[in-house]
């Protein structure tokens, strides 16, 4: 009985989340199933996971009785913007936001999430299914500034790899019609990447003059790999990271016929990295400002 329950809840989730797609393609209509809400528990895991601040805008895409933006904005003091296609729905979020007092901080949309602008969002929660994660792919990458945080509840996002997942193995859901069951459920976490694939460029100063490095970045969502080539000469990178615009790597090279560890950190901005150089080892150990341009 169990196991019917849950391929019936799965079946009624799928019919909801096929009327997203027929309003993506602008022909708007009702969804065909009743509402089935996000448990409590994982409106909580999913904010926290996020690491949700006063200082977030919080925008939920397909936000049902607005119950995420609601507990962002009452427990963690962030504004938020809840998108649904289905008018009840809005209905509902008006009126649980006006019960719990929030309706200062946050505000409903009746729209097709797909079309909806959120350029403004610092995080998105999402409850949809793969399909429709990876048709919102392209627009999430495209309209969110780096560093903004997307949570999924329980899908994915096909090849582009979560930067963080929680398992949470024991969360209450409801079916519509009241009856209760448990189930594990998984919490993706993604940072939207900065644009740091091409070729950079930068100098470091020496006694002997300016030494001159270049690194060629390939990239892959968050993902990066590449070469540094210093004076002519292949130097190993290691421990390459990108979270948001905050890059960081570790080059080894040799400076005054000394071997010298060079960990870089910095923060992308178009075409320029700013940020500081620690060397350990050889005639410049410590730190120094370190500026790279990046050539298209």
């Amino acid at each position: 009985m169990r196991s019917f329950r849950k391929i019936l809840w799965y079946v009624l989730f799928v019919a909801n989340a096929l009327s997203f797609c027929v309003a993506g393609y602008g022909q708007k209509r009702e969804p065909d199933v009743e509402f089935v809400a996000t448990p409590e528990l994982a409106v909580m895991e999913m904010l926290k996971l996020a690491k949700v601040t006063e200082a977030d805008i919080v925008y939920d895409l397909g936000c049902g009785d607005g119950r995420i933006v609601i507990t962002a904005a009452k427990e963690f003091g962030a504004r938020g913007v809840g998108v649904d296609i289905d008018p009840q729905r809005i209905k509902e979020s008006n009126e649980n936001a006006l019960k719990a007092g929030v309706t200062s901080r946050v505000k409903f949309l009746e729209q097709d999430l797909f079309q909806t602008d959120i350029s403004e969002a610092t995080v998105v929660t999402l409850f949809l299914l793969p399909e429709l994660n990876l048709k919102l792919r392209p627009k999430l990458l495209r309209e969110l500034k780096p560093g903004t945080r997307i949570v999924s509840h329980d899908f994915e996002m096909g090849d582009w790899k979560p930067d963080n997942v929680r398992f949470v193995p024991n969360v209450n859901v409801y079916y519509p019609d009241g009856t209760l069951f448990k189930r594990s459920a998984t919490f993706n976490y993604w940072v939207i990447p900065a644009n740091a694939a091409g070729l950079w460029r930068w100098t470091v100063p020496t006694s002997s003059g300016e030494r001159h490095y270049s690194l060629h970045f390939s990239q892959n969502f968050q993902e990066l790999s590449g070469k540094v080539e210093v004076q002519g000469r292949h130097k190993v990178i290691e421990d390459i990271r990108l979270v948001g615009e905050q890059l960081t790597f570790g080059v080894r090279d040799e400076m005054g016929g000394r071997k010298v560890v060079m960990r870089f950190t910095g923060r992308i901005k178009g075409d320029t990295i700013d940020g500081s150089i620690e060397i350990k080892g050889g005639p410049f150990e410590g730190s120094h400002n370190w500026t790279a341009k990046r050539e298209r």
